[in-house]
């Protein structure tokens, strides 16, 4: 594989480069002025790929970029999405949920818990209505009223089209590749510095390194797994055909721990 060639041709689209683009501060709140139309107040803490699992039971969170802000009364949780999984409406849930949870230590107040926004970048129209940006509240549907919790959930789509200029070039950059203004400019620096940074270069052929292995790790688990299924079916199948338990481990020469495993789950069944 050649991964020189692969790692020059990453765009800030992609998860690697994406993620060192958005270490760059300056960058990161500046795209998330352009998102959420607002100022964005210091923030000092940006962590990439950053993982939460609250207890040994419940499915693991990893965000792509994790940003709070300095004085720790705002965090953003920011995913580039180029596929449409559907279920990003729910992930959007877990994710808020889980932000929380870290968030909130033991005999702290819930009122201290900071404003949070989920916003995933998406190179799709998860919604289908045209629209650049989708952003979602908590309101009572009776009454209009907002329940001002906190929480924000936000769904852009690279393929929409929206008033605000600034936010338009940016889905254009994320889409056409093609910087438009100072933002986008600046990003499209960040990259082609990185991709002359041989630091850089080593991480990311190490972190493909490691994908590779972790997915042959699971074909491989699956392989065997399909094959001591298969082991499982043939034994049940001899049994119910009238063999005997004995002449099952002689016919297919089992060794003792085959014998214990399959020999009780036949007994069970």
């Amino acid at each position: 594989m050649d991964y020189r060639k692969q790692y020059e041709s990453l765009q800030f689209k992609d998860d690697f480069m994406f993620g060192v683009v958005m270490s760059d501060l300056s960058i990161a709140k500046s795209v998330l002025s352009v998102i959420l139309a607002e100022e964005i107040p210091d923030i000092q803490n940006c962590e990439l790929q950053k993982t939460l699992k609250n207890d040994s039971y419940s499915h693991g969170v990893r965000y792509d970029v994790y940003i709070q802000s300095a004085d720790g009364t705002k965090v953003y949780d920011i995913e580039m999405q180029t596929a449409n999984t559907d279920d990003l409406p729910k992930r959007s849930r877990y994710y808020q949920s889980s932000s929380d949870m870290d968030f909130l230590g033991k005999g702290q107040l819930y009122k201290s818990l900071p404003e949070t926004y989920v916003i995933f970048l998406c190179d799709f129209d998860l919604f289908e209505k045209g629209n650049a940006v989708y952003q979602f509240e908590n309101v009572c549907t009776e009454e209009n009223l907002f329940l001002h919790d906190g929480t924000y959930k936000l769904f852009l789509n690279t393929n929409g089209h929206t008033q605000r200029k600034e936010l338009q070039n940016l889905m254009t950059y994320i889409k056409e590749n093609s910087p438009t203004d100072d933002l986008t400019e600046h990003i499209q620096a960040k990259i082609q510095d990185a991709q002359h940074d041989g630091k850089l270069y080593s991480q990311y052929v190490k972190e493909q390194q490691n994908e590779l292995l972790i997915r042959e790790k699971g074909r491989a688990e699956g392989r065997a797994e399909g094959r001591a299924e298969g082991r499982a079916k043939t034994i049940k199948q001899l049994i119910k055909n009238g063999l005997s338990i004995d002449k099952v481990i002689s016919l297919l020469e089992m060794s003792n721990d085959e014998v214990l495993l399959y020999f009780g789950n036949t007994q069970t069944t």
